[in-house]
Formats: C-alpha cells, sequence, structure tokens
C-alpha cells in the first residue's frame, strides 16, 4: 500500500518548481523528516511553500461526485473506495494542509476529481515518488 501526501503549493513556488519538481520535492521531504524539536522550523517552511486547502468545497465536491457510486464511503473528511472489480482500496483523508491518500493502485478513482484543482504536488516519500498532479492523464473507458 501506497501513502501520498497531497499539496496544495502556493502560485509563487508553483511557477519556479514546476519545471524541476526535485527541489519542491527535497524540501517537502526534509520538513517531513523533521525532528520533534524542529517542529516549529517546519512549519515556518511549510506556510511558505504551501496553500491551506478548503477542505469543506472539497469535501463537498468529492461526495457529489462519488455518492452514487456503490463502492464510495465517506466518513467526516474521510472518503474511501473499495471497488472489489477494480481491486482498489483507496483512502482520502482531507486535512487543511495536505491531503492523505493511502492507496493500492496505480490511479486511484480520487485523483480524478483532484485534477481539476490546480497546484496540487503529489509525495510518496516513502517510495521517493513525486510528481505534479496536472500531468497525469486519465484514460475513459
Amino acid at each position: 500500500m501506497r501513502v501520498f501526501y497531497i499539496f496544495q503549493i502556493s502560485a509563487d513556488i508553483e511557477k519556479v518548481t514546476k519545471e524541476n519538481p526535485y527541489e519542491l520535492f527535497h524540501t517537502l521531504e526534509v520538513i517531513y523528516y523533521r525532528m520533534k524539536d524542529d517542529i516549529n522550523l517546519g512549519y515556518v517552511f511549510m506556510t511558505q511553500l504551501i496553500e491551506p486547502i478548503k477542505i469543506k468545497d472539497l469535501d463537498i465536491a468529492l461526495f457529489k461526485r462519488y455518492k452514487e457510486n456503490y463502492f464510495y464511503t465517506k466518513y467526516r473528511n474521510v472518503h474511501s473506495m473499495h471497488d472489489v472489480y477494480r481491486k482498489e482500496n483507496t483512502k482520502l483523508t482531507l486535512y487543511k494542509t495536505y491531503l492523505k491518500l493511502e492507496t493500492d493502485v496505480i490511479k486511484p478513482k480520487f485523483l480524478e476529481e483532484l485534477q481539476k484543482n490546480h497546484s496540487l504536488f503529489v509525495c510518496d516519500f516513502e517510495s521517493m515518488d513525486y510528481f505534479w498532479l496536472d500531468s497525469l492523464s486519465f484514460v475513459h473507458i
């Protein structure tokens, strides 16, 4: 199971790092692995890199999009997709500073809806994987 952290990057930082996302990933990785002693410093760096996510709007949009899907469930700010046909088990948790996506498929359904938001940067710190969400393409069958 992979765990992705999704950040809403500020417009200025996006312009600078769009062509070279490794620098942004490395900076976020350093903040992610910060020791608890340096949590205040990590917070200061985060506020310069990211913008708060409008979780209420996103929560409503996700619910409207997937409420008719038999495999979808929602509890508070946690959206889940357990699709037995696609063999997808995905959980998306909404926080003000980031989204946490836990999944066992390559392209979870929730990424399609999230792709509508610009400036989203996706990181898997354990697998050293990162990308801009708008760079993904989805094939609809």
